[in-house]
């Protein structure tokens, strides 16, 4: 009986990878609440499946039910599914071979061991964690979702991965003193309880750590969220502004009408020239705070438009109407806010600084081409094709602002490509974004 309730935990942790598999991959048809209970119920099913001692037909159930899963509680393909479910099998199937062939050879009298139900069950637990394992690996290397908003690092996998793999030492360890020490019937299952544990506690750190990271994507939106608020708060405030001092000089207009007659009447043509001059190269006259048809974005490049006026660099923009619609207003932000900070910070540098962003749009081929150009002191490419660390006060953001443009190019099945042309001493960014 207690064999029983080990091994129905076991199914129990198995629905908690396969939810922690599937949470990378796809994206849920319902609520996080009715995904799992329907997981959950489905796992009770195989376990009630199990209980045949067939390993055919677990197999193949476990196969079927995994379509099943995919394709109802999933937006996904069949084919897909399909995919899914036999990456999951082979791996099962994989991991629990390995683990018998293991312990059959470190063992002659492997089959005929006292304890061997406890045996059998430390050694299905230990084939469970390296299940975890390998599709934790999966999922978060090999076929992580292009829409997760920060991924696992290479770095972070490899040290979650400690974890396990201590775990499995434990695991080994425990097995072995099954194997070659008698023991009493309450040390034997509390061996198998604590095994259980392990398994148990890693998959909830993990568990833990998804959390974590998604509360960390939430603050980010946020942040964003912030940020474009404030872009938006600079855009109405440069409209105010501009609003007030086009006013002022409507209200003066007279006033440089009747200057420019008395100027007339002196027939005094050169002071006429420069006075006009004067009137139309004033601020109020010629700048605009309206440089495309999208909100967002003309909210963001009129904040670069001031930072530019500033620091004297030279801006040309010229965005099509309607070619960059496609794109969602977080990704305009995290795109062209990257792009133009990366370019005043290059262009500052110079002598004589400008930056020249174009944005316009192939019909035919359903494409949108992002030009941007500035003035660049030195080459900032590397041997290797790789952009050289910026100035930036905290070095330990460095690359953070171009790995976030080329997700934002991924996620629209877009390219990118970066070069610098030295005779003009400028750096060259080309961005292709399909729609």
């Amino acid at each position: 009986m207690n064999t029983t309730i080990y091994y129905f935990l076991i199914y129990i942790a198995e629905a908690l990878i396969c939810i922690q598999y599937t949470s990378n991959i796809f994206s849920d048809r319902f609520s996080h609440f009715k995904t799992f209970i329907a997981i959950f119920i489905l796992y009770s099913t195989l376990f009630i499946i199990s209980l045949l001692q067939n390993p055919y037909i677990n197999v193949i159930v476990f196969f079927i039910f995994h379509i099943f899963i995919f394709c109802c509680l999933f937006q996904t393909t069949k084919l897909n599914a399909v995919f899914h479910s036999l990456i999951l099998t082979i791996t099962m199937i994989f991991t629990e071979l390995i683990v018998l062939t293991i312990y059959s050879n470190i063992s002659v009298h492997f089959y005929t061991e006292i304890y061997i139900h406890h045996i059998t069950l430390v050694m299905a637990i230990i084939s469970k964690l390296l299940y975890f394992i390998i599709t934790f690996f999966i999922s978060h290397t090999l076929l992580k979702n292009s829409n997760n908003t920060i991924p696992f690092s290479s770095r972070e996998c490899f040290l979650l991965c400690i974890i396990p793999i201590l775990s499995l030492w434990i695991s080994f360890t425990f097995i072995h003193l099954c194997l070659t020490t008698p023991l009493k019937n309450k040390l034997d299952a509390m061996i198998s309880i604590s095994m259980l544990f392990i398994l148990l506690i890693n998959i909830l750190i993990f568990g833990l750590f998804e959390h974590i990271k998604q509360k960390n994507s939430e603050i980010a939106e946020l942040t964003l969220q912030n940020q474009r608020d404030a872009d938006s708060v600079e855009y109405y405030k440069a409209l105010v502004s501009q609003d007030e001092k086009q006013k002022v000089l409507i209200h003066d207009i007279k006033k440089h009408l009747n200057a420019i007659a008395s100027l007339n009447e002196q027939h005094d043509s050169e002071k006429i020239a420069a006075y006009l001059t004067h009137v139309l190269g004033s601020s109020e006259l010629k700048h605009s705070v309206r440089v495309c048809d999208n909100d967002l974005l003309n909210a963001l490049l009129c904040r670069y438009q001031k930072i530019c006026l500033t620091q004297n660099i030279a801006l040309h923009i010229d965005i099509r109407s309607k070619c960059i619609d496609f794109v969602t207003y977080d990704d305009l932000s995290v795109l062209f806010g990257n792009l133009m900070d990366n370019a005043v910070e290059s262009a500052e540098k110079t002598v004589n600084p400008f930056i020249e962003l174009n944005v316009f749009q192939k019909e035919k081929n359903n494409m949108t081409i992002i030009t941007l150009i500035d003035s660049c002191r030195v080459n900032p490419i590397d041997k290797n094709g790789n952009l050289l660390p910026t100035k930036k006060p905290n070095p330990q953001f460095h690359g953070f602002g171009m790995r976030s443009i080329e997700n934002i190019v991924k996620k629209y099945n877009g390219e990118m490509t970066f070069y610098f042309d030295d005779p003009t001493k400028t750096f060259h960014t080309i961005i292709m974004l399909r729609h």
